[in-house]
């Protein structure tokens, strides 16, 4: 038996990062996919109480991905980094898992990444509000939080993310976790 993997696939908005996710957990049994936006969208008026809703999700993703480790099956995160303590959350639960830890990167330059949010015209959050151009200067804060955290992850691998490739991205994605 294959030892577990704790696998978190960073990246801005709309990369792919729940799309390998989705494709990685249908070909590999009882391996799970937590999605904060799907936590928090569980949560009644969270989006009046946000920063609360927000460590809430937080904390039961941790514990979430803890057990499900602990049971020997693979856990995936999408996961948009914009604080390393995050990070290092994750770092210490596989240690404390005994399992393989991954970090990876799907990365895309701002302005594709922007334009990918834009496109896709929401949040990941389901019922969120429709995205338009005045919401740009949030965007762009995120995208350069992002890029500030993950410059400080030291073993992350790169996953260049090329639209419309799924395949190609999940092979790679693969290879780079074996």
């Amino acid at each position: 038996m294959n030892k577990p993997k704790l696998i978190i696939l960073y990246g801005f908005a709309a990369s792919g990062k729940t799309t390998l996710s989705k494709k990685y957990t249908a070909e590999h049994p009882l391996s799970m996919s937590i999605e904060g936006d799907q936590i928090i969208s569980m949560m009644g008026q969270w989006r009046e109480n946000e920063g609360e809703a927000r460590e809430i999700v937080s904390e039961h993703t941790k514990a979430i991905t803890e057990l499900h480790l602990k049971k020997g099956h693979d856990v995936l995160l999408p996961y948009l980094l914009t604080n390393t303590e995050d990070a290092e959350s994750f770092r210490e639960i596989a240690d404390r898992a005994q399992v393989d830890f991954f970090e990876i990167y799907i990365h895309l330059e701002r302005e594709e990444a922007i334009n990918r949010l834009l496109k896709r015209g929401v949040w990941g959050e389901e019922g969120s509000p429709k995205l338009s151009d005045n919401d740009l200067p949030e965007i762009e804060k995120l995208y350069d939080q992002m890029e500030k955290s993950m410059s400080s992850r030291t073993s992350v691998k790169l996953l260049p993310s090329t639209q419309n490739d799924i395949e190609g991205a999940y092979a790679e994605l693969l290879r780079l976790i074996s």
